[in-house]
């Protein structure tokens, strides 16, 4: 008996030390003080869509064991391109709760505010400040929308009913359409929606909200538009310059036509381009047509088609009268 009365102490004393070697091992926890960045993670990454801006993206949480339940102290959330230490920061907004709601395109135009490129995955990081300080930083991903301005109207191929979609050039920050117009109006609306449109009052190329129809007449023309300036350009095409081919979102059965830049008389397009052959024809017709025999960025007449070999986005460029062209990967 007294043998298992040691035992049992012995058992238990080893069970002692066991729970006492467990407790050393335990990390002691240390709350976290000041404000304290809980939402967004860093597993936040969101495409922007330009069909929703005015929906919530995502609630901006924090917590502030300096505020005890003072509703004046004013918070304010800031977003820095990633890795930068917040060196030019924007303000998503400002607040006396201890969250922000935020919208798709707030966070779109912030963005783009700090260098992120529309359909281009960036790094934001984000961070509160208060009286009391400022917080941790959170690191999200987003990629922002690129608007889709385009002309719609009775001079146009789909007349009051579609928009027909201009293109972006990211090198100029300018949209701009090459095409045939029929006698008529026309006016620059955004993501082939009435919500956003402008025309011109004083029809002076400027351009104002809501504005007044802009009258042509039948013709080919290149129209440019400069959506953070409010103006345009339309200038007629006397020589319709396109590009025809296999490579070309039509095909050898209809030409995509080259924007023309009345100043240096030369014509240029960016363009989505798939591998294949493509040529440059004048006015819709064979009669003139130019490719490359030497594959040397000189143009011959009636020439080689001119091989495509990686499908992307491409600029081109094309000197008629020095019989020259240029074709970039953007």
């Amino acid at each position: 008996m007294k043998n298992i009365s040691k035992l049992v102490l012995v058992l238990f004393g080893l069970m002692t030390i066991s729970c006492s070697d467990d407790i050393q091992d335990i990390e002691q926890v240390t709350p976290a003080t000041g404000i304290n960045l809980i939402n967004p993670t860093s597993s936040f990454n969101m495409v922007l869509d330009g069909s929703k801006l005015n929906q919530v993206a995502t609630s901006f949480v924090w917590a502030d064991t300096n505020n005890s339940g003072d509703s004046s102290i004013s918070y304010t959330v800031e977003a820095a391109l990633g890795g930068t230490e917040f060196a030019a920061p924007v303000a998503l907004g400002t607040t006396t709760d201890l969250f922000l709601n935020v919208t798709i395109g707030n966070l779109d135009t912030a963005a783009k505010a700090i260098g992120i490129q529309p359909l281009t995955e960036g790094v934001v990081d984000i961070r509160v400040k208060s009286v009391n300080g400022t917080s941790n930083v959170a690191t999200i991903k987003v990629t922002p929308y690129q608007p889709n301005w385009g002309i719609i109207g009775s001079a146009t191929a789909f007349g009051w009913d579609n928009s027909t979609d201009m293109v972006y050039n990211p090198m100029t920050g300018k949209y701009s359409i090459s095409v045939y117009l029929n006698s008529g109006e026309f006016k620059f609306r955004l993501d082939n929606s009435w919500a956003v449109n402008y025309g011109d009052d004083g029809n002076n190329l400027s351009l104002e909200s809501g504005g007044a129809n802009i009258a042509v007449s039948a013709g080919n023309y290149t129209i440019v538009l400069d959506i953070d300036n409010l103006s345009y350009t339309i200038t007629p095409i006397v020589d319709a310059w396109g590009i025809i081919g296999s490579a070309t979102p039509t095909g050898w059965d209809n030409d995509t036509l080259l924007d023309f830049d009345s100043t240096t008389n030369t014509y240029s397009m960016i363009i989505d381009l798939v591998p294949g052959e493509f040529k440059f024809r004048l006015n819709h017709d064979w009669g003139t047509n130019y490719g490359d025999n030497g594959n040397n960025l000189s143009l011959d007449n009636n020439g080689a088609n001119i091989p495509v070999t990686e499908g992307g986005t491409y600029f081109i460029t094309a000197d008629f009268n020095g019989l020259t062209y240029t074709i970039t990967k953007l």
